[in-house]
């Protein structure tokens, strides 16, 4: 069964923990380009979903909702002590492609539940199921997402998303088998490159489930989990080069500076997020068609991204 098949819609949202949520609206409003969300998620007593007077993206548990396209919200940011990773949502087409990657998931004798009335109600979403991968990433399968009013970003910036998804994220893993295993073998995900750069084959695997190049990356280094990075991709040069320039004139530090990865063609920098992992910000990512051949590939990024060799890809202390 192929990926067609299976009916993905790429990484469809991502939520993360942060002690504080208003500070990383201020840097993601301000350096990467996103708007607070119009509707905040949550119970709809009248049925139907209204913008939120005032609540500039927050809810009233303090959780803070970002948009970057029509959709209601693409990244949620939750109170939390420790920073880091909260769940990935990946996005199904249809009720029949839900019902099937659900099926496949029982078959194969992985937990899986259905999300509660008050999950949906979180996530604005029709359908969910909560499946934990072998190193206790928390992944939702989803259906139904709300689309609400145009994305405009004070800052002029838009992003590539629609059938592609928000963007990608990279994962670290401590087993790259058991991960591929599962990502490849259960959830059907097609491996488009890879790259080793150590011993006992530690490396990073690039998987899709759209024509984005990858929608999520597996990272092994060492015993670590948890999320190594985000990337969204913007519609323009311009809107990577402005990003930037606003993120060193707020002090953002700059993790790795301007470059083009030689794997998926991406032109982007990486800074550091308030939340313990790094943001990428991109433009120009490869297509994949029916006719991508998977590879091994070899000696970094065609130029720039100083900086990003192995050691800088460790978790942030």
């Amino acid at each position: 069964m192929g990926t067609d098949d299976r009916g993905w819609n790429g990484l469809g949202y991502a939520g993360v923990f942060a002690p504080d949520p208003v500070a990383w609206r201020a840097f993601a409003t301000g350096v990467c380009g996103f708007v607070p969300a119009e509707i905040v998620p949550g119970p709809r007593p009248q049925g139907i979903a209204l913008p939120t007077p005032g609540a500039e993206g927050l809810a009233a548990d303090g959780t803070c909702y970002l948009k970057l396209d029509r959709r209601q919200w693409r990244l949620a940011v939750h109170p939390g002590e420790t920073p880091g990773l909260a769940y990935l949502g990946f996005e199904l087409r249809t009720e029949r492609a839900f019902d099937r990657q659900v099926e496949r998931l029982v078959d194969e004798k992985i937990e899986v539940r259905e999300g509660t009335q008050a999950e949906r109600d979180a996530r604005g979403v029709d359908r969910l199921a909560v499946v934990q991968d072998p190193f206790g990433h928390r992944l939702e399968l989803f259906q139904g997402p709300i689309i609400d009013g145009p994305f405009v970003s004070p800052t002029g910036i838009a992003f590539e998303t629609g059938s592609l998804g928000m963007g990608h994220a990279v994962l670290f893993v401590a087993d790259i088998e058991a991960a591929l295993a599962f990502y490849r073998g259960v959830l059907g995900f097609q491996r488009s490159d890879y790259m080793v750069f150590g011993p006992e084959g530690r490396g990073i695997h690039f998987l899709r489930c759209t024509a984005r190049h990858h929608s999520l990356a597996l990272l092994q280094i060492g015993p670590p989990s948890g999320l190594q990075h985000l990337m969204f991709e913007a519609t323009s040069i311009d809107g990577v080069g402005r990003a930037l320039d606003r993120a060193l004139q707020a002090g953002v530090p700059i993790s790795s500076g301007l470059g083009r990865h030689r794997n998926d063609g991406i032109l982007s920098f990486y800074m550091h997020g308030p939340s313990g992992f790094d943001v990428e910000i991109g433009w120009g990512g490869v297509l994949c068609g029916e006719d991508w051949s998977e590879r091994q590939f070899a000696g970094g990024d065609d130029w720039g991204h100083h900086g990003l060799v192995a050691d800088s890809l460790q978790p942030r202390r």
